[in-house]
Parts: structure tokens; sequence; C-alpha cells
């Protein structure tokens, strides 16, 4: 099959992982099919090859407003020059904004059927902390028109799929389908010593991901067991008042701070923790999360993205409850339990042959001419 991709962003060559699940699906469809990927805003312009796949970068940069009706214009010539060149059997947008938007455009040009996926903060706006893409009203519309006239419409957790039919998404046409994690890259190493028990997050530091709730767990925590410690990676405007939070809450010498570290070293940095914490006010999935399964750290945290399906404990919203799941996890017999479990299922769900295999089944379904073969 020849499969058109269209993404915000994609990377320049193997080296440069701009958002790396999504190269890893790409590189990983391309050992087999065809792959042309479509990137909007990064990098910039230009025709990048590796990985036995294209990638034809528009590069819109960060010019949005009126400007962004020439980026999407601009795709959607794209993407119907390099069919008429080549047919596509399938496009494929990641993210339901200006990625689904303009693989809809283009494919009522061509006559090709779409599947687009929910990613990221499309579906949500939190408006005490500014985030998420609907409280812009002109993305609303194009996420609406995307989400209606988009053939098949995936999200990568159950909560997902519920936020995609509070959208008017038909169950007839939403379907779970998860992105998959490296587990021959991630996986697990030898159980970290028992005198520092460690907690771990990736995470990006922004609002949404509520660091506060962390640290507040984490003092919680070192009542209990003074020799805790947490990793932390990530960059982000809250760098310097987390710092200062975590001094406020007397944890300042318990937090590492690993700053933003580069992907290949991500697979070493989860191992070094005995579980994973996520403390998310919303997640769509969970990339950091699969990961961290995959190296067998059970996983606590909050109710969004991934974690109803698979934290080892029900998933929380207060810093006592989710303090209170710690020190039960942190419990030698009880960790080796969930830590098998949390390898058996990133292996059985999450692993990258796995979930591309799926993509690969709706995208022959997609090529054919009836809508019921996607289910």
């Amino acid at each position: 099959m020849r499969i058109a991709l269209v993404m915000p962003g994609f990377s320049r060559d193997a080296d440069h992982w701009a958002i790396p699940v999504l190269q890893s699906l790409a590189t990983c469809l391309a050992q087999t099919h065809e792959v042309v990927v479509f990137s909007l805003r990064y990098p910039e312009q230009g025709v990048y090859h590796f990985g036995g796949l294209t990638h034809i970068a528009l590069g819109g940069g960060t010019r949005m407003g009126g400007a962004s009706l020439g980026v999407w214009g601009r795709a959607v010539r794209a993407i119907v020059a390099e069919h008429r060149r080549r047919p596509f059997d399938v496009l494929h947008a990641f993210w339901v904004d200006e990625p689904a938007f303009t693989a809809v455009l283009a494919a009522k040009i061509i006559q090709r059927r779409v599947i687009a996926t929910a990613v990221g903060g499309e579906l949500v706006y939190l408006p005490d902390i500014d985030y998420g893409t609907q409280g812009s009203a002109v993305r609303r519309q194009i996420i609406r028109f995307a989400l209606h006239h988009a053939d098949l419409v995936t999200g990568g957790s159950e909560y997902q799929l519920a936020l995609l039919r509070a959208h008017a998404v038909p169950a007839a046409k939403s379907l779970l389908t998860h992105l998959g994690v490296d587990t021959t890259l991630f996986h697990p190493h030898p159980t970290p010593p028992w005198e520092q028990p460690t907690i771990v997050q990736a995470a990006s530091l922004i609002p949404v991901k509520n660091h506060a709730l962390f640290l507040e767990v984490l003092q919680l925590v070192q009542e209990k067991i003074p020799t805790v410690r947490a990793l932390l990676t990530g960059a982000g405007p809250l760098a310097q008042s987390l710092r200062e939070l975590a001094a406020s809450y007397n944890v300042a010498d318990r937090v590492e701070w690993r700053g933003l570290l580069p992907y290949d070293q991500m697979p070493h940095f989860h191992p070094q923790g005995h579980l994973y914490l996520q403390t998310s006010r919303h997640e769509s999935g969970g990339v950091a999360v699969t990961e961290a399964l995959a190296c067998g750290l059970p996983i606590v945290g909050t109710p969004v993205g991934l974690l109803p399906e698979v934290a080892a404990l029900p998933p929380q919203t207060t810093a006592v409850a989710l303090a209170q799941q710690i020190l039960t996890l942190l419990q030698p017999e009880q960790h080796v339990r969930q830590r098998q479990r949390a390898r058996q299922q990133a292996e059985e769900q999450f692993s990258l042959p796995h979930t591309t295999a799926r993509f690969v089944q709706l995208y022959e379904a997609a090529s054919t001419k009836n809508h019921h073969d996607f289910f």
C-alpha cells in the first residue's frame, strides 16, 4: 500500500526524534509499505528521505492566524500532487485539528478515505490554565469539520474515545488504536536498590502536567520513607517555580531535575525508578506511560489518558490517595508482581509490531469499498 501520513511536524532524519512515537510508527510501516509523511509546521521546508520513507515538509513554522490558510493550502496541494504522481491508498492524519482538516480537504479532491487520530489536547479546554485547542473558536470549527468528514476517527485510550463521543463522533466510526512502544529498546533493567525508592516522571514542565500534585505526593511519601527520591525529565516555563515549590514542600533535596533528555537516553531513564507517577490533568494517551510499562515500572496516577487501562491500582486525583498507593507498591513483594504485570501488558498491548499491525488492518479496510471492514 501507499500511505500518506499527515502531521504537524516530523523528523528530518533518523536521529532527529521530533515526535518519537510517530517516527517509530512511520519507519515501522515503511518496512513493508510505501510511506509519505506530510508535516505542516516543522522542520523547515524540504524533502527528506530516511528509514525507507519520504518526508515532505511544508515548513509552516509558528505562523498562525491568517497565515495558517496558506499552510493548509500548500499542504492540500502537496498531497494532491503526490497522489497524482503515484496514487495513495489511504490518508492518515494525526491530531484532529489542522492535520485532519487538510487531509479531509485533500481526500475530497483525490477521492480517498481518511483516518484521523486524536493525539493531544484538541478535544478539551481547561480555562484556568488556558490549555486545549477547544479554547480557539477557529480551531473548534476545523476540528468539527474534520471529525464530521473523516471516515474513521481513532483515539489512543478509552478516555480519548469518550471525549470523541462527547464531540458527537458516532461510536460506529470511532475506534481504539494504541500508539506503540519499541519493547526491544524499552525493556526492564535490574531493579534499583531499595535503600532509595525512586519515583519517575517524564513530562514537560507546563501547567497541564500538574507537577504541583507530584511534589505534594512526594512530600507525603517522604514522611513515611525519608530516603525516597524523584527523577523528573522535561523542560518548560515552570522550571523555576517548581523548584521553589519543591523547596516549600521540603523535598528539594529529594528531587533530581534531569532537564530535557535526548530521546536515546529515555530507555535508560525509566529503569532508574521503581514506579512511574502520572499527575496530568489531561492526556490523550500517554507515550511516557507505555515506555515506563515496557521497562517494567508499575504505574499510578490520575484518571486521564491510558491510566484507567494500565494503572497498577485504580487512578486517583488526590495526593493522599496517590501517596498511599505508592507506599503499597513500594513493598518489594507487591512490586515484583506489578513489575511483571507491567512488562507483560506492554508486550501484549503496546508493542510496536502489534500496534502497527492494527493500523495496517485499518488502512487495508479503508482502501476497500466497504466501510464495515473497519470493524
